[in-house]
């Protein structure tokens, strides 16, 4: 395989698959990402065309969606070659191709389950190059982890929905192409009243307002939608279909979404070990951590060998979200502790408890749906 030459990965057993992942890598480093140099510098835009260049490397070298199926673009590869990809990503200072995740392995993935051949032929060659960015905008003020209750209208007028309404903590929606939007269509149905949409950011109506974090830097997004015409050609699924492909959406972002997590922290407790061999009292918390990071990666294999036998994700998959981030913030504040200088990943740390369901959300679905405990009084 070249950088530029895709490699039939068909033929190839995982280890040897690990194998070539490591030479490519190797001779194809990844790019150093900008950096701000002081809290509040935005150098987003030169992060992000540093990192379209490496997607678009990536898709010529048939590494970019690689459990896609084969005529959309992918590889046909299975949950475990897609979790042994994101390892070696990660190992290789990829990033996990951050900006592209929710194209990667939200959309591209639900447009494949539930689009038409027409919207696959229109937005997955794009996805997979870099060329589409993503936002989310399912969250709104009201209603996070409660998404069934979303009031953001769409109103059917002959072929267009227009949509009125506001979504929130939308992660790079000031540089999205496009997003995936949930609307409420039908204020009777609660669940069959959702509508699930692609919609164009540049859509006459689309606000984006960015919010600055803790980091100094604006992250997240709030979105305004003032009568905002969308196409019904780009609804997934049909109208009042909502509920059932964002559940497909959701399932894929659980699947292998925090394998280059997880493999981040190993790396970052085993540099922390060395650096810290000599204080007895750090060695020790990092030991600890360094265990938990392994469970966790036991965990992560567990779940996807589970879909790789042609299952469904199991309990182990909504377990990860919960242990992942939850390791994450530890590690984090333990590196801090330790005397690193960069307090930015420890500050983001506390929003990835949050977004996606926070870590109480996820505990009482564990407790209840896994552990069948009773369900938490609702007031």
């Amino acid at each position: 395989m070249t950088a530029s030459t895709p490699v039939d990965i068909a033929a190839l057993s995982d280890d040897e698959f690990r194998s070539v992942l490591r030479r490519w890598f190797a001779e194809n480093p990844a790019p150093e990402l900008p950096q701000p140099r002081h809290v509040g510098e935005d150098v987003e835009a030169q992060y992000l065309a540093a990192q379209r260049h490496w997607q678009k490397r990536l898709a010529e070298a048939g590494l970019a969606g690689i459990a896609w199926p084969v005529e959309y673009g992918g590889q046909g590869a299975s949950p475990m070659r897609q979790l042994i990809f994101h390892e070696e990503h990660q190992r290789a200072g990829g990033r996990g191709g951050e900006p592209f995740f929710v194209g990667l392995a939200h959309a591209g993935p639900t447009i494949i389950a539930e689009g038409t051949d027409e919207q696959r032929r229109r937005w997955l060659p794009g996805i997979l190059t870099g060329d589409l960015l993503f936002a989310q905008c399912f969250s709104e003020p009201g209603a996070g982890s409660d998404l069934a209750s979303i009031t953001t209208r769409g109103v059917l007028d002959g072929d267009h929905i227009v949509v009125t309404g506001q979504k929130i903590w939308n992660t790079r929606a000031q540089h999205a192409d496009l997003c995936e939007l949930l609307v409420r269509t039908d204020p009777a149905d609660r669940y069959g009243g959702l509508t699930y949409l692609i919609a164009d950011m540049r859509t006459p109506g689309i606000t984006v307002r960015p919010i600055t974090t803790i980091t100094g830097r604006p992250e997240f997004c709030e979105v305004y939608f003032d009568e905002a015409r969308i196409p019904v050609d780009n609804v997934l699924g049909r109208i009042g279909d909502g509920w059932k492909v964002a559940t497909t959406t959701l399932l894929y972002e659980r699947s292998t979404a925090f394998a280059a997590t997880v493999i981040g922290l190993q790396r970052i407790l085993a540099e922390l070990a060395e650096k810290h061999r000599a204080d007895v009292v750090l060695s020790h918390r990092i030991r600890e951590l360094r265990d938990d990071a392994n469970a966790a990666r036991a965990l992560l294999y567990k779940s996807v060998s589970e879909q790789n036998e042609g299952g469904e994700p199991g309990p182990a998959s909504g377990a990860l979200k919960l242990i992942a981030t939850e390791l994450n913030h530890e590690v984090r504040k333990l590196a801090v502790l330790a005397g690193e200088t960069d307090a930015e990943p420890y500050f983001t740390s506390f929003g990835l408890r949050i977004g996606g369901g926070t870590s109480e959300i996820q505990r009482n679905i564990l407790a209840e749906r896994v552990l069948g405990l009773p369900r938490e009084p609702r007031r």
